[in-house]
């Protein structure tokens, strides 16, 4: 009997610790300063060919403010993309089935969304440079 109950604390012990490795603090994006030199309108470009280009879908575009959802498999992630020629900011809108938790003031994702925020801030980062660097030949 002992053994059996050493075993099932184990087993759940492991599979909780399984589960906590899955989510991870949502990390909140830095902002992506802007070329100089950059018009508002090739920010805008640069951040929807970033978008399209990592498969995220635009739910809505305005000037300045853009609401992209990216859809794999059976989960989504919703962002909202401020920006002017100075800055760009990105911010956590809404997810389903990533795990988001909220307790206090610390808030938890599944762990690949910190990923893809991270490649999505890197290709637009990439093409605001590109954009600044062939504006400048």
């Amino acid at each position: 009997m002992d053994r059996l109950l050493k075993r099932t604390v184990l087993v759940f012990l492991a599979a909780l610790a399984l589960v906590a490795c899955t989510s991870a603090p949502l990390k909140p994006a830095a902002p992506i300063a802007v070329p100089a030199g950059v018009s508002q309108a090739q920010v805008k470009a640069g951040i929807i060919n970033a978008l399209e280009g990592r498969g995220w879908t635009l739910d809505s575009v305005a000037d300045g403010d853009i609401l992209s959802t990216l859809h794999l498999r059976e989960h989504t992630a919703t962002i909202h993309i401020t920006y002017d020629a100075a800055a760009v900011h990105l911010a956590y809108v809404r997810s389903t089935n990533l795990k988001y938790r909220e307790s206090g003031s610390r808030r938890s994702i599944h762990r690949n969304y910190n990923g893809w925020i991270d490649y999505l801030e890197q290709d637009i980062r990439r093409n605001l440079q590109n954009t600044h660097a062939l504006d400048n030949r």
